[in-house]
């Protein structure tokens, strides 16, 4: 068993991999941007991204929250290779079920949506990267806390889907091979993950009975997260969704271009420190509601500091990282970068409540409430500011749903943690 010392050593490590190498995921795409968008144009660029956004609530549906409510099966079950073994047949099944769910949904989508009819191939293409992920089982390295293979899947998922589109493209008509490339990678990526873990962690295959039973049991734990997950799109991707149903590419590429730092900046960041946490946290807690709950306020104080310094560096370098990264064509996104800056500490408070609090200390079933509470919230403030403010409105939507998820999710497990520490004491 790890002590204390140790377990701060594994998080540190895990933190430290996850950041070097989501740093370099970032970094690739960010310093794609200028040359994709010389080449594709803003428009284009806009036109694209607002593609990406519909087709993640499909993603949503093939992920399901399995990063969280597998990761955490596995993270308990590690030690024991049937059980281990079982755990991954069983969410593989269920994402495979899924992914068949999200196809038929995406068709249907299709018939009757007019953007999908006017360049479907736009559409395919983007969509096609649900493939990987029903084969990359990121879940399963998160479970054995080794992050590096995660992060250095990703980088060479990030170096092929966005790094090599650079050399590829050279006018507009070239945004397919752009749209197209992360899927093509995260297809090679996921299926090499998958016979690594195979290999790796000794994976046999139960009985098609027993891969039937895990993968009702896997799709049960897992629809609080789900449910959560989807309601969390209404505040993070419909913004961007809503911002094209009534601004045009234009205005939707000069919000993406703040957009997508930001997003980066969470991705190096919150991300591989609610990674690397969670595992600890929800073991802990198994153990021990007490010790694991004076565990989990500590690293809500970390958190706390950690996120506030991350959005003070983001507002002070916002003008020159835009400039720098995003080129004069995306002069106008500063402001809009400036504002969203307080996003990544409100981010990284909100997910310690949520991820860490609500999954990790066990009380998934408030999820859906705290997420259906704030995905209401946004989607009206989106639609109430967007026709009068476009990305402003947008911003500022995103800002308030966030404070409200702190202040539910927070209060619910609060509550819930003094109820089971008292019935013990």
């Amino acid at each position: 068993m790890l002590n204390l010392s140790d377990k701060r050593k594994t998080i540190v490590t895990n933190f430290f991999s996850l950041g070097l190498f989501q740093g370099a995921n970032n970094l690739i795409p960010i310093l794609a941007i200028p040359f994709i968008v010389r080449a594709l144009g803003v428009e284009m660029f806009g036109m694209v991204t607002f593609a990406q956004s519909v087709v993640q609530y499909f993603t949503i549906i093939v992920n399901y929250g399995f990063d969280y409510s597998a990761t955490k099966t596995i993270a308990i079950c590690r030690d024991d290779r049937e059980d281990t073994s079982r755990t991954f047949w069983g969410v593989i099944s269920a994402k495979f079920t899924l992914f068949v769910i999200a196809t038929a949904a995406f068709f249907l989508l299709s018939i009757g949506y007019y953007r999908i009819q006017e360049d479907y191939m736009l559409y395919l293409s983007i969509f096609a990267i649900n493939v990987g992920y029903v084969l990359f089982p990121s879940w399963l390295f998160q479970g054995m806390e080794n992050m590096k293979c995660v992060a250095l899947l990703n980088f060479v998922i990030k170096l092929l889907g966005t790094g090599l589109p650079v050399f590829l493209i050279a006018a507009p008509e070239d945004y397919l091979i752009y749209a197209s490339m992360p899927s093509v990678a995260y297809f090679l990526a996921g299926l090499f993950a998958f016979l690594y873990a195979v290999r790796r962690y000794g994976i046999t295959k139960p009985s098609a009975e027993e891969i039937r039973r895990e993968r009702d049991v896997q799709l049960r734990n897992g629809f609080p997260v789900f449910l959560n997950t989807l309601f969390a799109a209404l505040y993070t991707v419909a913004n961007l969704t809503i911002l094209g149903f009534f601004k045009d590419n234009y205005e939707v590429g000069i919000y993406s271009g703040a957009y997508k730092i930001i997003c980066a900046i969470m991705m190096v960041t919150s991300m591989p420190l609610h990674m690397a946490i969670f595992p600890s946290v929800a073991k802990e807690m198994e153990q021990s509601p007490r010790v694991g709950w004076i565990y989990y306020k500590r690293m809500v104080i970390y958190a706390v500091l950690f996120g506030v310094a991350v959005s003070l560096f983001t507002y002070l370098l916002a003008p020159w990282v835009s400039r720098i990264l995003l080129g004069e064509q995306f002069e106008q996104s500063i402001p809009l970068l400036r504002l969203l800056s307080v996003i990544p500490a409100l981010v990284i408070i909100a997910s310690m409540f949520t991820v860490q609090g609500l999954y990790g200390l066990g009380f998934e079933k408030y999820a859906p409430f705290v997420g259906l509470c704030v995905g209401v919230i946004c989607i009206g403030l989106n639609l109430l500011w967007i026709p009068q403010l476009g990305g402003y409105g947008a911003a500022y939507a995103w800002i308030v749903a966030q404070v409200f998820e702190i202040l539910i999710s927070g209060a619910i497990v609060v509550w819930n943690v003094r109820i089971i520490i008292n019935g013990k004491s």
